[in-house]
């Protein structure tokens, strides 16, 4: 079956980009060296196993596991350190010519061996145990009922052959831990088919609150077969939100929690994508209303269906140095909590794993514990 249009689309700008990055990182570490001699010629070498091997494994062989695949994805998150620090020494050099100082020629290379560095650390950082963020949501006039509810957050766990065995069940123990009363569970909990991955999630089984766990897709379930992966959470007890919502009942108050599908049903060829209209169809008037979605994009859907709260996901708060700068620049709410307006509180969760690379530089893994708080009306 030829690949969606989206999909043919996005590999070809990766592509274009990792050419032009092999391409500059090459030259960088080859001015250290004479034309045509060995040393060159390691420098262009290790260029290619910093963009070219990467980026060809991974696309041609992206659900093969094992430790070749994992070197892969590190190299990736190297090559992307190095190129984003290498442009910040070009652009430093540029102006400290004004003063007469010029980098030497071996320059390049110890940025490399920065890049290394940085990324193992934020390799154990990614592998570790997931960073609790507890945050106090205030709402004028909130219903008593409702006063101290505590809703955990999971996001972006991306479930792999890098990710899963150890992390899942230690993060639902995590989760159990700060007895929540509510999860949420914003997407991209999976980056695989389910028969190979089926047992790695198999602990999420264990996540129980009184109030469920609520689960609305990402735009990563829908590169791996969404139906089954549906199917698959469905039977870990989920409550599945496709365009729907649900009625809750706390303390003597009413809860509506919406949620709507991923806008990547709609590149993929699929008629499921976001749907307001058919996500609120039928709900009640609520003292409280949760809206969750995976892309932080969707804040303007939950302001029109009037919620008090949106959680999302999806940036991973930029993942590791230097992107969360570049990524923030790409979205208006990035990571953390914000104030849209009226009533509206915005969390946008910074993932519970990781994408790609396995490196968390600065953004650890999360696990949110928001708790809502009664203030004077």
């Amino acid at each position: 079956m030829r690949p969606p249009r989206a999909i043919l689309i996005f590999l070809s700008i990766v592509l274009l980009i990792g050419a032009m990055a092999c391409w500059f990182c090459g030259s960088q570490l080859a001015r250290a060296f004479p034309f045509g001699g060995p040393g060159l010629w390691g420098a262009w070498a290790w260029a290619g196993a910093l963009w070219v091997f990467p980026l060809l494994r991974v696309i041609l062989y992206r659900d093969r596991a094992g430790k070749v695949q994992g070197l892969a994805y590190f190299l990736m998150g190297v090559g992307a350190t190095f190129f984003i620090l290498l442009l910040l020494l070009r652009i430093s050099g540029f102006l400290l010519a004004f003063i007469g100082y010029v980098w030497p020629l071996w320059a390049a290379w110890a940025v490399l061996a920065a890049a290394m560095l940085l990324c193992l650390w934020g390799w154990q950082t990614a592998l570790g145990p997931a960073t609790l963020r507890q945050v106090r949501v205030p709402t004028a006039g909130l219903h008593p009922g409702l006063d101290g509810l505590r809703i955990v957050q999971i996001s972006d766990l991306h479930v792999s052959h890098l990710i899963g065995t150890q992390q899942v069940p230690e993060l639902v123990a995590q989760v159990l831990a700060l007895k929540p009363d509510l999860i949420a569970v914003t997407g991209d909990l999976t980056d695989g088919p389910r028969a190979d991955l089926k047992e790695a999630v198999a602990p999420l089984a264990g996540l129980r609150a009184p109030l469920g766990v609520h689960y609305v897709t990402g735009n990563h379930e829908y590169f791996w077969g969404v139906d089954d992966w549906l199917e698959e959470f469905a039977g870990l007890g989920f409550e599945l939100l496709s365009n729907e919502h649900r009625s809750l009942d706390h303390k003597g108050a009413k809860l509506v929690v919406i949620g709507v599908n991923d806008p990547t049903a709609l590149r993929m060829g699929r008629r499921d994508g976001p749907d307001l209209d058919k996500a609120q169809a039928g709900a009640p008037k609520a003292d409280y209303t949760l809206f969750l979605a995976h892309q932080p994009q969707a804040y303007t859907l939950a302001e029109a269906a009037k919620a008090d709260l949106f959680l999302a996901g999806h940036t991973h708060g930029g993942q590791f140095f230097p992107f969360p700068v570049i990524v923030s620049l790409f979205h208006k709410y990035f990571r953390g909590l914000y104030h849209h307006k009226g009533s509206l509180w915005v969390y946008v969760h910074s993932g519970s794993g990781f994408w790609g690379p396995p490196n968390r530089l600065g953004v650890p893994p999360e696990l949110a514990l928001l708790v809502l708080e009664r203030t004077p009306s």
